[in-house]
């Protein structure tokens, strides 16, 4: 059965917790300074992902009555995979010369069978969720004032 979030605990916890980590893979990715459009992207992903959550996060603390349980599942998977991401990025820097990973790291680089720019579609997807959620909840607070 999925469990109801509600913005008390649940639904702040979560979206601040998936935001955190989506925050995490930012500083990872930017710190190699790459000029790679792959990375590049990546880059603008995950700072579109981090303002959908934050915008989230805002939202329910701002209306406490608010549930939105078909986002539980959703965010879990979007923190854990930014954390995984995020640790095969600095496994793969590890054999790289100083604060750049190499063209052929990066090509090598992957998230559950997928190269990077597949992950990067993966956080596209996980952005148009909790937006449409977002938008559903906004649209549910104004109705109700």
């Amino acid at each position: 059965m999925t469990e109801v979030i509600g913005a008390a605990s649940g639904l702040v916890g979560l979206a601040t917790f998936a935001g955190q980590c989506s925050v995490s893979l930012y500083k990872t990715v930017t710190s190699y300074q790459s000029h790679q459009q792959r990375v590049r992207d990546l880059v603008d992903e995950t700072t579109a992902l981090a303002d959908v959550l934050h915008s989230l996060a805002d939202t329910a603390r701002a209306n406490p009555e608010l549930q939105i349980p078909a986002l539980a599942i959703p965010l879990k998977r979007c923190a854990r995979a930014c954390q995984e991401f995020e640790q095969e990025i600095k496994k793969f820097s590890s054999r790289s010369d100083g604060d750049r990973t190499s063209f052929r790291d990066w090509a090598r680089l992957r998230y559950m069978g997928e190269n990077v720019d597949d992950f990067r579609r993966l956080l596209s997807g996980y952005k148009m969720t909790i937006t449409i959620a977002l938008t559903d909840a906004s649209m549910y607070v104004v109705a109700n004032i």
